[in-house]
């Protein structure tokens, strides 16, 4: 059976003065019902690029979509006609975006765009909208819902907005949610009831869902599979599980290892020597080669490919096999 939600080979670029940017390029995995892939690595490595293209939000031009399918329910989005996939957008696959105060509008109050959302997408009358709208306000835990459906995004704190952003992605109870930086803005305690909430729904919907943050922490409680991107590729893929107890790659040892340890002894944290290299400029073979303390000419000159090492744990790397494990 066709999984949920399967990406294969996608590549999006971006035209610019200096070039061509690399900004996703060959990245494949898939995603059934009540699964969660924990999406990571740094600022600029294609994770959120990856999420525009599958609600096919990037801007084009300057984005290129330069191969690969998304295919949702067996259908490629990509070679959907615009009104099909508007239908989708919003509400079969939604998205919490990374910034709430450039997401919501200015001129609406918060409440209103989650009841517009409702009341497009799931045919209620403008009441059973309202309705719902301040039943998700409360979900998320904001206080005085009532109150706050009429307020608008510049009365909000940072954290109100975070929330108000979930509300309204989770409003039309999507089939698919991608959650990109969720919590960034967000009190543990509030996180907490959040990640709560989104696997609660998870399980009484059967949502899939893509988690996008940095925070290793939240990736390892709530991921049933974890993918590891470097400068627009996939460097490691593999359960929860496997890729935390035996990474393989150097860049994700590397991010395993810049994780303060309570208890331990106070010590300088690790870090990944250097910068990521611009996506106009990726080296010929591996795009981590630049900073890897292991590399060897093979690794400037040949790409290498995701090897399966064990049963659903791939890596690119062309020394994966001699190097001492974490």
């Amino acid at each position: 059976m066709a999984k949920l939600l399967e990406i294969k080979n996608l590549k999006t670029y971006f035209k610019t003065d200096d070039g061509v940017a690399t900004a996703v390029d060959g990245v494949s995995y898939s995603i059934d019902k009540r699964e969660t892939l924990g999406l990571v690595g740094e600022s600029g490595c294609g994770k959120s690029v990856t999420a525009l293209s599958i609600m096919r939000l990037v801007p084009m031009p300057p984005g290129i979509h330069a191969g690969g399918e998304i295919l949702y329910e067996g259908k490629d989005l990509l070679k959907l006609p615009e009104p099909d996939m508007r239908r989708i957008r919003g509400n079969r696959i939604s998205m919490i975006f990374q910034e709430p105060m450039t997401s919501l509008n200015p001129v609406f109050s918060c409440g209103m765009q989650i009841a517009e959302a409702v009341e497009l997408h799931q045919k209620l009358s403008r009441k059973e909208a309202k309705n719902k709208a301040i039943e998700m306000l409360k979900l998320v835990g904001i206080p005085a819902p009532v109150q706050r459906f009429d307020e608008y995004p510049h009365q909000l704190s940072g954290g109100m907005r975070q929330r108000i952003m979930i509300a309204m992605a989770l409003s039309c109870n999507p089939a698919f949610l991608i959650a990109d930086e969720p919590t960034t803005a967000l009190d543990v305690t509030v996180q907490a009831q959040i990640l709560e909430l989104i696997e609660r729904l998870q399980e009484e919907l059967g949502m899939g869902v893509i988690m996008i943050t940095h925070d290793l922490g939240v990736i390892a409680e709530v991921s049933d599979q974890v993918a590891v991107m470097y400068a627009s590729k996939i460097v490691e893929y593999g359960t929860a599980a496997q890729v935390f107890a035996n990474p393989l790659h150097p860049y994700t040892q590397g991010l395993l290892h810049s994780i303060p340890h309570i208890g331990e002894e106070i010590e300088r944290l690790s870090v990944i020597e250097g910068s990521v290299p611009p996506a106009t400029n990726y080296p010929k073979g591996c795009h981590f080669c630049t900073r890897c303390e292991y590399v060897i000419d093979q690794c400037w000159n040949e790409e290498p490919p995701l090897v399966e090492y064990e049963p659903g744990h791939t890596a690119a790397c062309w020394r994966v096999g001699e190097l001492n494990k974490v």
